[in-house]
């Protein structure tokens, strides 16, 4: 595959691909090196839309070349950021070494990149995805504890007396006007450090419209929520970057809300319909993290003082 790759994408002989693959839930990450220097080759395990991936890599693409410290997606030999080898499609960007993933990261440092991504406007016309904006429901809850209990999953209980405050939740999320384009991925997994001491963001794929604003409130939660200094240091860096998103209320947590809650529906069903222990153990992980250090209400309600202290 790195020679059929490195063909493809004009990056000269020699091709080899290092290291082990870096696993996500959506692909894999390897390390391919040629004659031309060191590039991250991605390859997705389920169907990938090319049309979208095209335009979340050109997004991407338009980030970098505007100050956005994350790689840059290249094209292939027809202009394509999606190109097909054995059958399977592939994407290549340039490599990046970054850190394990940490939420305790500067914050001003932080603060900046966000600012720099909300700096390049991409007008948006299409509706924002309803993983961003839509809640799981009481009906879906409950559905998934009773699917729990009746499997003797170990954390059943606990996700039961979780669905009060995950309702709770969920009467905060609003409709979002997709204002522009955002990364809407702005995990600490997507959010490292670097060995140089600076930060880089990766994984555009689930790019698309949004509001600065909501998406600067799931920063604020990721990276900021354990101190009223690093949120105050966080939120001081973005505006001075000239970050256009302002948190002021609890529907601006939208975005983190619909997200954490599908996220938790996902690893509950993963955990339900895992074919193998590998799989069940990733799953059962996700929703340890999820029972395990909920998003609720009062955390919204400490967050706001803290802006308005």
């Amino acid at each position: 595959m790195a020679a059929q790759v490195a063909d493809r994408f004009d990056l000269g002989p020699d091709a080899r691909l290092e290291v082990e693959a870096v696993r996500g839930e959506q692909g894999q990450v390897r390390r391919l090196v040629t004659a031309s220097g060191v590039f991250a080759l991605k390859e997705t395990f389920d169907d990938l839309d090319v049309d979208e991936a095209e335009l979340t890599a050109a997004f991407q693409a338009r980030c970098h070349d505007a100050g956005v410290p994350c790689p840059r997606p290249l094209a292939d030999g027809d202009g394509c950021y999606v190109t097909h080898v054995d059958g399977q499609p592939v994407r290549l960007q340039t490599w990046a070494d970054v850190h394990d993933a940490d939420p305790m990261l500067d914050p001003a440092s932080v603060g900046t990149a966000v600012a720099r991504l909300h700096g390049v406007v991409v007008p948006a016309t299409e509706t924002p995805h309803e993983w961003h904006t839509e809640p799981v429901g009481a009906a879906e809850w409950r559905a998934l504890v009773k699917a729990a209990r009746g499997a003797g999953a170990p954390y059943a209980d606990r996700l039961a007396a979780l669905v009060p405050d995950l309702l709770a939740m969920e009467e905060l999320l609003t409709p979002m006007v997709g204002r522009q384009w955002c990364h809407l991925d702005l995990w600490a997994d997507n959010l490292r450090g670097t060995p140089d001491g600076e930060v880089c963001v990766f994984d555009f794929d689930n790019a698309g419209p949004a509001e600065p604003t909501r998406e600067l409130a799931m920063v604020l939660f990721e990276f900021a929520r354990t101190g009223r200094d690093r949120l105050h240091a966080l939120v001081a860096a973005y505006e001075e970057a000239g970050g256009s998103g302002r948190v002021s209320r609890a529907e601006d947590f939208g975005v983190t809300i619909a997200q954490l809650h599908h996220i938790g529906r996902h690893q509950v069903l993963g955990w339900l319909h895992a074919r193998d222990p590998e799989a069940r153990a990733r799953a059962h992980a996700g929703v340890e993290e999820f029972v395990g250090d909920p998003f609720r209400v009062g955390d919204v309600e400490r967050l706001l003082g803290w802006l308005t202290a």
